[in-house]
């Protein structure tokens, strides 16, 4: 999973934040979301993920824009049934050609139907271990935290649990157990 750009809601933005994966996403990626997605994310500025948005923002490591149609936004709220934040990333999504990071049920099914390319927190999560950015019990301690905070099916948590742990040790060619980690 190779990520060059890509629209963030809301929810997938918050969830990678507090499972401290966001800052993992960042390295070759363009993050982007609608101003209504920011004004989201800052309803409770004092909470860790807000912070940690706040300061990517300020870094410009997310781009914030304005330049999301009132009456494009009112119709894909009114087709699908979503909230302005996640017809707002639908939308920009839409229109930059790149994947939407979506969580929301509604949003995903609007994604599928107007053929934008989306990924949740759970994928993003996956991509990064099998990429080998994140180790292994890393990545299955972070996969409990976006169990904890996300509105995931325990069905989903052990397919994701499974993918995880499946995921080969990285190569290290300093390991004097012949280049695996692990003493394998």
């Amino acid at each position: 999973m190779t990520l060059h750009k890509i629209v963030f809601d809301a929810s997938t933005l918050i969830l990678l934040a507090k499972a401290d994966l966001l800052q993992m996403v960042v390295p070759g990626t363009e993050i982007s979301i609608p101003r209504v997605v920011e004004q989201e994310v800052q309803a409770k500025p004092d909470s860790y993920d807000a912070q940690v948005v706040t300061r990517m923002i300020a870094e410009g490591t997310i781009h914030v824009s304005d330049e999301v149609p009132a009456t494009d936004v009112k119709m894909l709220q009114k087709q699908f049934r979503l909230a302005v934040g996640e017809a707002s990333a639908l939308w920009m999504a839409k229109d930059k050609q790149c994947v939407i990071g979506i969580d929301d049920g509604p949003g995903i099914r609007a994604a599928k139907v107007l053929g934008v390319p989306f990924v949740t927190a759970i994928h993003i999560l996956i991509g990064l271990s099998e990429l080998g950015h994140i180790q292994q019990p890393s990545a299955l301690a972070k996969l409990d935290s976006l169990a904890m905070w996300g509105r995931y099916s325990t069905q989903l948590i052990s397919d994701a649990r499974l993918k995880i742990s499946a995921t080969k040790p990285l190569v290290d060619p300093r390991s004097p157990s012949g280049g695996q980690k692990g003493g394998d």
